[in-house]
Formats: C-alpha cells, sequence, structure tokens
C-alpha cells in the first residue's frame, strides 16, 4: 500500500482495505486533533477534508462511480449544521430573554429552551448519522474488476509501480528462452 496515494492524490482507485485504513487514519488524526492538538485543529479540518476527499474519491472510482458523489454528504452535513445551530441560537436566545424580564421564568419556558437546545443537538447527531452510513456504504461498495474510466483495478495488473516491481520480482530468474542458455551464456 502506498499510503500517499491513499492519503493525498485524488486520481485513481483504491480497493476497501486501503478505503478501510484511510478512514481509520482519518478518525484517528482527528481524534488527536481535538484531544491534544485544539490550537491546530481549524489547519488539521482542512488537511483531513482534502485527505476525505482523496480516500473516499478513490474509493467511489474504483467502484466506478464519480468523486462528485462526495459532495452530497458535505451539502446534507452543511443543512443540519445550520438547521442544528440555528436551534442552539434560539435556545440561547431564548434563554436571554427568560433573564431580562427580571420573573422567574415558567416551568413551559425552562422546558421550551431546552426542547429548542435538544432539537439542534438532535439535528447534529444526525449529521454524523448520515456520515457513517455514507462511510459504510462507499466501503462496502463492489469494485470494478479490471480498468474502468478512472485506471486500473487495485492491486491488479499494471495497478501501480510497486505491484510491477514485485510482480517482476516474484517472477524469478529468465526463463532460457528469455537471452540465456542453459548454462547460463549468453546466445549470439
Amino acid at each position: 500500500m502506498d499510503i500517499g496515494h491513499v492519503l493525498f492524490r485524488v486520481q485513481g482507485r483504491i480497493g476497501q482495505q486501503d478505503f478501510w485504513i484511510g478512514v481509520l487514519i482519518i478518525l484517528g488524526a482527528h481524534f488527536i486533533g481535538s484531544t491534544f492538538l485544539s490550537f491546530l485543529m481549524p489547519l488539521l479540518w482542512l488537511a483531513l477534508v482534502w485527505v476525505g476527499i482523496a480516500v473516499y474519491g478513490k474509493r467511489l472510482h474504483d467502484a466506478g462511480r464519480s468523486a462528485w458523489i462526495h459532495a452530497i454528504p458535505w451539502a446534507i452535513w452543511l443543512a443540519l449544521f445550520i438547521v442544528g445551530t440555528l436551534f442552539l441560537v434560539g435556545a440561547g436566545i431564548h434563554g436571554i430573554f427568560l433573564g431580562i424580564d427580571g420573573n422567574d421564568p415558567s416551568a413551559s419556558d425552562v422546558f421550551s429552551m431546552i426542547a429548542t437546545g435538544g432539537i439542534g443537538l438532535a439535528v447534529y447527531g444526525l449529521s454524523y448519522l448520515v456520515w457513517m452510513v455514507y462511510t459504510v456504504w462507499v466501503g462496502l461498495l463492489p469494485s470494478d474488476e479490471g480498468e474502468n474510466a478512472y485506471g486500473s483495478a487495485p492491486g491488479g495488473d499494471g495497478g501501480t509501480a510497486a505491484n510491477a516491481s514485485a510482480a517482476a520480482a516474484s517472477a524469478g530468474p529468465p526463463l532460457a528462452s528469455e537471452g540465456t542458455t542453459t548454462d547460463d551464456t549468453p546466445k549470439s
């Protein structure tokens, strides 16, 4: 596996195993970044967006599909993020107005504020569910056999330079008909 190809190049194809390795690297980098390097998280997030496009796009290519499909869960995530944020901001504004009037808020006011915030959090959770379902779908797509519009099958004939050199190394010494005689003297 060429990790540079899997994580950073958007052209070509990768199989299921390389896809799941790429997803684990993305999740691990996100966890480490958000846990230990939170001050770098905006830059890391941008890098992980690129890595995600590369990993998911090549896996979609392997199944004969366009990498533009990857824009669909991003659009759904953005819409859900906006809706969830509006609910959370609404709950916050509601809470601010409860404290301004000087009266003790009623139970229904407090419940309304908590419910609005809860809906916002549920919408955020739905965006993560969309990504999980999409990731499993992409990871389980069947690969196109042989060559397709996006290149050779990963690990197949002509797939990568590493595969070609590995095949040549495992082929053994040249046969007598390939330019040497049985006594290892060159043919004239």
